[in-house]
């Protein structure tokens, strides 16, 4: 009786036990469950802040580049409003200028460019500070840094032709102007400058064109204005391409021709190995300034100066 007792006393600790122990896991499981629970909060809580800062971070990143942005193009206005001033300074200065000149005086150069005769005649405009109009023809990659230095030094780059050979152009209205976008786009490639101001080959009054196609030239002069072209002729000639032989011919030619109380247009030309244009040209500066010329470069604002077309 005794021994059953015990035995059954023993059940009843074991039993007892079971049920603490049981007790104290469960307690450390459901303290485990609340600590997990506590870590994965934590953690996502930190992600979320590590997630928001980068958000922030990132906002102010892009308020930051927001206003750098803002302010180069502030300072790009700025830039431009100060240019655009500048130009405005110049322009008045230069109507001033006229208004008391004798008289205008247009250097244009034909047939370039050439690897010898534009780089002097560049040289000769740079060191008198002078802008002239070049009126150019189809050139070749190497000539191409001559088209670039024009464009830089503010010359002005008119389109005579990608050729020159009257067959071609004056083969109908059409080609001639195709001709002259040929050139138009060559330039630009070269320079970003879209060119509208044309010198037709051998001139508005031409009479060889009338041998590939009769009235061509009544109809050009009045279709290159209306596609936006502005074509200028001359009314001073050097004749450096014809009679004169010399500089000191070429200078006559000039200084003669020119006359007070107008646009006065020089044509001559930058074809390779042109010596007396460039032996005259400083003689040519020095006398127009010397009695009160001014030398202006051809733009689109200058009023065009035309022959009468006798091709009609």
């Amino acid at each position: 009786m005794l021994l059953k007792e015990r035995m059954l006393k023993g059940k009843e600790q074991l039993l007892k036990y079971r049920y603490i122990l049981i007790v104290v896991l469960g307690i450390i499981i459901i303290l485990l469950i609340i600590l997990f629970g506590i870590i994965y909060k934590v953690n996502a809580n930190n992600k979320q802040n590590v997630a928001l800062n980068e958000e922030e971070q990132n906002n102010n990143d892009v308020m930051l580049v927001d206003m750098d942005t803002k302010n180069e193009l502030k300072e790009e206005t700025k830039q431009e409003q100060k240019q655009e001033q500048e130009q405005k300074k110049e322009e008045e200065k230069e109507k001033e200028e006229e208004a008391s000149a004798t008289g205008i005086i247009y250097l244009t150069f034909d047939d370039g460019p050439s690897s010898d005769t534009t780089p002097q005649i560049l040289d000769i405009l740079e060191q008198k500070k002078i802008k002239a109009t070049f009126f150019v023809l189809h050139y070749s990659n190497q000539n191409e840094e001559l088209i670039k230095r024009e464009a830089s030094l503010g010359e002005t780059i008119g389109l005579h032709g990608y050729t020159h050979a009257y067959d071609q152009v004056y083969q109908s209205a059409d080609t001639c102007m195709e001709n002259f976008r040929k050139i138009q786009e060559q330039v630009y490639q070269s320079t970003g400058v879209k060119s509208n101001i044309v010198r037709f080959p051998g001139g508005s009054s031409n009479k060889i064109s009338k041998k590939y196609c009769e009235g061509v030239m009544t109809d050009l002069t009045t279709r290159v204005v209306n596609e936006g072209f502005r074509y200028f002729d001359w009314n001073v000639d050097s004749d450096d391409a014809g009679k004169a032989k010399n500089s000191e011919q070429v200078y006559n030619n000039v200084v003669s021709s020119l006359k007070a109380n107008r646009s006065n247009v020089v044509l001559m030309h930058d074809f390779t190995k042109n010596e007396g244009t460039i032996n005259a040209l400083p003689s040519i500066i020095d006398y127009g300034i010397n009695n009160g010329y001014v030398f202006r470069k051809i733009t689109d604002d200058t009023p065009m100066v035309k022959h009468v077309v006798i091709n009609n």
